[in-house]
């Protein structure tokens, strides 16, 4: 996987989407709680969603343990985002040797914008119901279908660049190849044993401040990048920005938009 964790780190903020989903749809749902809890952010990335967004529901919090699979996302986290109550690690949700430790022993378990990102779902599911005790509760929010993943095929199968990325893994979930819903969602996670409290789909827009920050976001999580020649990658960062654009569009006032089909869900480990 290819981030370029300091890029990433330039966005100011989250986008109104996320921060609608933590302060408004998870406090209706009953996720905050003065309870002395454990919690885990998967896929925490550079740390200030764990830090400014997800920490603060917890007033009584035991400990916060934010992983996340990229290195220099998790170095990054340690020096911009610290607080005592957060232990940022390198672990992988797919490899349950990297979480073994905490299995069983986490009350609350968040992952936002990073089950889109894993090879296979369901076993990521299945880690994140075992890591539970029983009576913890899991939320998720993360894409479906997204003109980011069309554009990084359109972008990745032009004659200047696919010499370069024959071999190269695209990172296009399974919710993308195969048209999922909710529905898959729903049934996959009663499978495994979660009671679901919350789970849809829906399209969702966010308005970003610029081109740049556009830009930097999507590249910056691009996995092509790495496979490219340095005298290419810049080209690369506006082919793919000019692609994504076109399927979204801009804002009345010129600003760029991102639409994303996004499911959002909260189950909870009743045994």
């Amino acid at each position: 996987m290819y981030f370029d964790a300091e890029l990433y780190n330039t966005m100011d903020t989250p986008w109104e989407t996320i921060i609608y989903f933590l302060n408004k749809t998870l406090p209706k749902l009953g996720w905050s709680s003065d309870d002395p809890e454990v919690v885990m952010d998967v896929g925490s990335g550079p740390g200030y969603l764990s830090k400014n967004y997800i920490l603060p529901g917890f007033p009584n919090l035991k400990k916060l343990i934010a992983m996340d699979v990229t290195p220099s996302m998790i170095d990054e986290a340690k020096l911009q985002h610290p607080h005592p109550k957060i232990e940022y690690v390198v672990a992988n949700i797919e490899d349950r040797s990297t979480i073994n430790q905490w299995m069983g022993q986490i009350t609350k378990l968040i992952s936002i914008h990073c089950f889109n990102w894993l090879k296979d779902q369901k076993t990521g599911f299945q880690a994140a119901y075992d890591l539970l005790k029983p009576g913890g509760e899991a939320a998720f929010l993360f894409g479906l279908q997204s003109p980011y993943y069309d554009g990084t095929i359109e972008t990745g199968n032009h004659s200047k660049y696919n010499s370069y990325l024959k071999d190269a893994d695209f990172c296009l979930p399974e919710s993308y190849h195969d048209n999922y819903n909710s529905s898959n969602y729903k049934k996959m996670l009663e499978d495994i044993g979660f009671k679901v409290i919350h789970c849809m789909d829906e399209m969702k827009e966010d308005i970003l401040p610029s081109d740049q920050e556009f830009k930097n976001i999507f590249y910056s999580v691009c996995p092509l990048v790495k496979y490219l020649p340095e005298n290419l990658k810049e080209e690369f960062k506006n082919d793919l920005f000019q692609n994504i654009l076109k399927h979204n569009g801009r804002s009345k006032d010129g600003l760029p938009i991102h639409k994303c089909r996004t499911v959002e869900i909260f189950v909870r480990k009743e045994k």
